[in-house]
């Protein structure tokens, strides 16, 4: 027998045990292994994506995000040079703020000027008066000059009325209304032009953050679309359009995720304005949030079972929670944002009253009413103002026995409860926005 007879027969031999061997392989395969490769491993499949992203964010944060910088933390008893208690507050809101600006840096900036002496703010019962002092001996820095000026010396603000006193409140709207919205606009637009949203002062590294939110999207696009969680005539048309693409079915999935975010963003961020004191903008975010919430409530409810929802739901909400987190997380401070940063946690633990070490309080400044109004506006800008004034208690309940106000501070503000009263959000506040 030659060699070309015997060849076709073991090579039909071959075939035969090939066929053998896959069937057996086939039949023992893991069922693990079936799921994650076979009909609807979708879901799997997009949980694997998500809890990936945790370890790049990971890697990410190691290699672009981690804070090299850091001061040990302690408490700070003077404000960095060249920043106005409304520069802090800018910076110290910014991340918290969608909008980029929050009114309280106003307000911060009314009570730097009475700080420092250019105006005098007085509490007359519930009505407050702003009195222009002048600027002989006083050093504004930038943005402070330009809200003084817009409230007592800008000719182009059209009002007749005597600009040597201001009311605040609804009154004050009536007669001042331009000159205060004409403050506030060249104070934004100051501290805009100079802080650009922190720019200088953290490197997002969007790039890395972009790669994070895309395929947190794709993953939770895989979840969503799984055919175990899918249900009605959309659904069933959204699924034999796609087929089993793995791609195909990420990528529609994703805008539905991208929705479910975007609602998230609105909500969450009118609750923060809400929280801050700005009603317009916070009621128009939340307005908005709750109708694309509603929509993509009645959507989910279309497209996925009852359990199914929640189990996507919960997904897209974990990795919305970790894209805004790791985001911030891979904003590192520069040099400069770094050294204001401390300064801000600084002077929060210092104005706070919290345990301060022996050593401070041995060569810190002396802490008198001088003291207290000097660091008051920062207080404010920080959110500190009524904690810093019960520091001060016995101190300025001796000055209001003794009838001798301080230059910025007149009327019913001579008093411990000054703090509360000029804070964000508290009746100084108020009437100031009020007045615009």
């Amino acid at each position: 027998m030659s060699y070309l007879s015997v060849s076709p027969s073991l090579s039909n031999l071959f075939a035969d045990l090939a066929e053998c061997l896959a069937g057996v392989a086939a039949s023992s395969a893991s069922p693990g292994l079936e799921v994650l490769w076979g009909e609807g491993s979708f879901l799997l499949m997009g949980e694997v994506v998500l809890i990936g992203a945790v370890g790049y964010y990971f890697v990410a944060w190691l290699l672009v995000g981690r804070d090299r910088h850091k001061a040990d933390g302690g408490p700070k008893q003077e404000p960095p040079t060249g920043y106005s208690p409304a520069a802090l507050r800018y910076l110290w809101s910014i991340e918290d703020c969608p909008v980029g600006y929050d009114d309280g840096a106003f307000t911060a900036s009314v009570v730097g000027l009475a700080g420092k002496g250019a105006v005098t703010i007085e509490k007359s019962g519930s009505t407050f008066l702003l009195h222009d002092n002048g600027m002989d001996g006083v050093k504004l820095l930038p943005d402070e000059e330009i809200v003084y000026r817009a409230l007592f010396h800008d000719p182009s603000s059209g009002v007749d009325a005597p600009r040597g006193r201001l009311t605040l409140g609804e009154s004050g709207q009536k007669l001042y209304g331009t000159v205060f919205r004409g403050a506030i606009r060249g104070l934004q637009e100051m501290l805009s032009a100079r802080l650009k949203r922190g720019e200088d002062y953290r490197k997002r590294n969007g790039w890395w953050v972009f790669v994070g939110v895309v395929s947190s999207l794709f993953g939770a696009g895989l979840v969503g679309m799984d055919p175990s969680m899918l249900e009605g005539r959309i659904a069933s048309n959204v699924a034999e359009s796609v087929g089993d693409s793995v791609l195909g079915r990420g990528a529609f999935g994703a805008p539905i995720a991208l929705f479910f975010a975007l609602a998230v963003f609105l909500l969450f961020g009118s609750f923060t304005l809400l929280r801050r004191g700005n009603m317009e903008p916070a009621l128009g975010l939340g307005a908005f949030g709750v109708v694309l919430g509603f929509g993509l409530l009645v959507l989910m409810r279309e497209l996925y079972t009852d359990a199914g929802c929640l189990r996507v739901a919960a997904w897209m909400l974990f990795g919305y929670i970790l894209n805004v987190r790791s985001a911030n997380l891979l904003k590192r401070y520069s040099r400069e944002g770094r050294m204001v940063q401390d300064y801000i946690e600084g002077l929060q633990t210092y104005m706070s009253g919290e345990a301060t070490r022996a050593s401070d309080q041995a060569y810190g400044p002396v802490m008198n009413v001088e003291h207290h109004d000097q660091l008051l506006p920062y207080a404010v800008a920080l959110g500190r103002a009524g904690s810093w004034s019960r520091q001060f208690e016995i101190q300025l309940e001796s000055r209001k026995e003794a009838g001798a106000p301080s230059v910025g501070f007149g009327g019913d503000l001579a008093g411990p409860e000054i703090g509360e009263t000029l804070a964000v959000n508290g009746e100084f506040h108020e009437a100031l926005n009020l007045s615009c």
